[in-house]
């Protein structure tokens, strides 16, 4: 059973995500194609729905050109 405080960390993981996209100039296909992760998966955490893996964080943190924990900070 998802939690009311899983959703509230998937959409502040998004909204962080999204941000942090989007300074790059990429829209959602670019960034998954870049990444190397299906498009309806980065658009769903870009918009708060997804549950990412660690391996599909770490994607995201690498195509962002950042750790980890500076992607994880302040969540």
């Amino acid at each position: 059973m998802i939690s009311v405080k899983d959703v509230e960390l998937s959409k502040a993981f998004g909204k962080r995500f999204r941000e942090l996209r989007q300074q790059t100039g990429m829209s959602t296909r670019e960034f998954a194609d870049t990444a190397g992760i299906s498009h309806a998966q980065i658009y769903n955490i870009d918009n708060g729905k997804g549950n990412p893996t660690l391996g599909t964080i770490n994607a995201i943190a690498k195509t962002l050109n950042m750790s980890v924990s500076e992607l994880l900070a302040g969540l």
